[in-house]
């Protein structure tokens, strides 16, 4: 009768901390979270890490990087700029593709939004800098190269295993 306790002490302790998701698990919680940000805002325009890297080769895209500045300072999309300097100067990119892009995609969606009904054409990067990760994306901070990612929140630890998060 004293294995009972044990295991329901076994049983709890494993509820409280469950084993870490596998890298398809992660992703498959950022197309899902994806799908949500996109029903939230129908009307805003939506493009896939896929499409940006091509456009990235061609240089007709700028990332704007809609996150608070205690997460950019720990990494970013390297070339990317900061909402802040899109909108000290807009006209500067008008020839471009401007993507915004955040931790998963809502804050940018929010930006993009509001952007688009000011008359600005900002598109939203599906899944953001946790589908980035996934993609192999790169990441550079103060120092230059990184692997370290802000991820706003324990909710939000879905980037690749082979970025170190923090929040």
């Amino acid at each position: 009768m004293a294995l009972a306790p044990a295991l329901a002490l076994f049983t709890a302790a494993s509820c409280a901390n469950p084993p870490p998701l596998s890298d398809g698990e992660k992703l498959a919680r950022v197309e899902q979270m994806s799908d949500d940000v996109e029903r939230q805002f129908p009307d805003v325009e939506t493009v896939t890490v896929a499409e940006v890297g091509r456009l990235l080769e061609t240089g007709g895209v700028v990332l704007v990087d809609a996150r608070e500045a205690r997460e950019r300072e720990i990494s970013w999309i390297p070339g990317s700029i900061t909402s802040d300097e899109f909108e000290q100067d807009p006209e500067r990119y008008a020839d471009r593709t401007v993507v915004a892009y955040c931790t998963i995609g809502h804050r940018s969606s929010v930006y993009a939004g509001r952007m688009t009904t000011e008359g600005r054409r900002v598109l939203n990067l599906r899944g953001s800098l946790l589908a980035w990760t996934h993609a192999g994306g790169p990441l550079v901070g103060p120092d230059g190269p990184t692997n370290r990612l802000h991820v706003y929140g324990r909710d939000w630890d879905l980037a690749h295993s082979r970025y170190e998060t923090i929040w």
